[in-house]
């Protein structure tokens, strides 16, 4: 079975759990590399910092996904073909018990 994406709704975007997946994914990147901070920084300060860091990389990452998705799109409508995926069903082996 061929199966043809030709268009991603961007509210599918917003609307979903990749907002989630793009947030999680600045927040491990802040864990495993946080920021420099300065000498005289806060506490408070480093943890907004790294807060705001966070929140600040989710936002462009959603942006430039949406901006990515938004030409995408305008490809497809001018007729250049989007991606494809040839998927095979498979038959599954019963079970130990027969299924």
């Amino acid at each position: 079975m061929k199966l043809e994406i030709r268009k991603i709704t961007i509210s599918s975007l917003f609307l979903s759990a990749y907002p989630l997946v793009l947030f999680g994914l600045a927040l491990a990147r802040a864990l495993l590399a946080p920021p420099d901070f300065s000498a005289s920084a806060t506490a408070v300060e480093m943890i907004m910092q790294v807060v705001l860091g966070i929140l600040v990389e989710t936002a462009v990452m959603l942006v430039l996904s949406v901006v990515i998705a938004f030409v995408y799109n305008l490809f497809c409508s001018f007729g250049i073909k989007g991606i494809r995926f040839d998927i095979e069903e498979v038959e599954e082996a019963p079970g130990p018990q027969g299924d």
